[in-house]
């Protein structure tokens, strides 16, 4: 089974430039927990996730200018980690939150590909691409449909 086969069609998306009040606002609105951020040409740039905009509500600590000049030099994963929770506090729109590069998977892969890769990175969703351009999402409930479908008796 291929994964346009369990990916979703009816993905919401945004844009860059995109305020954060409006990502909260098409979240709530369409009950979903993430967003792909996509160009004109619909290429999967990033993705704001439920996580991404708790950001802007709990800031964390602000590393030290020591920290800073630490991480540049030894760029430890923590100090990337805090600069990183830092910028998205700060940040106003879809561009300055996203996490980048967002997990795809091209429509051809196997379902298990992208089982796979949500499993292994603990992620919810990735994004479904035809020619690096969004055509659907595949999330955790699609395996929960999928396994429904494929019990004795069901199909």
């Amino acid at each position: 089974m291929w994964a346009k086969d369990i990916m979703e069609t009816n993905v919401v998306t945004i844009r860059k430039e995109t305020p954060v009040k409006k990502i909260a606002e098409l979240m709530l609105k369409h009950k979903i927990s993430g967003l792909p951020v996509v160009d004109r040409l619909g290429n999967v740039l990033g993705v704001v996730s439920e996580l991404d905009m708790m950001h802007k509500e709990i800031k964390e600590d602000e590393p030290s200018a020591w920290e800073v000049l630490l991480g540049g030099i030894l760029n430890t994963e923590k100090v990337q980690e805090r600069i990183s929770a830092a910028k998205k506090y700060m940040g106003r729109t879809a561009g300055d939150i996203m996490t980048s590069p967002a997990l795809t998977v091209d429509e051809q892969d196997n379902v298990n590909v992208a089982g796979k890769l949500m499993f292994e990175k603990r992620i919810k969703r990735v994004f479904v691409t035809r020619r690096g351009a969004l055509v659907g999402v595949i999330s955790r409930s699609a395996f929960i449909k999928l396994l429904f479908s494929e019990e004795p008796g069901k199909k």
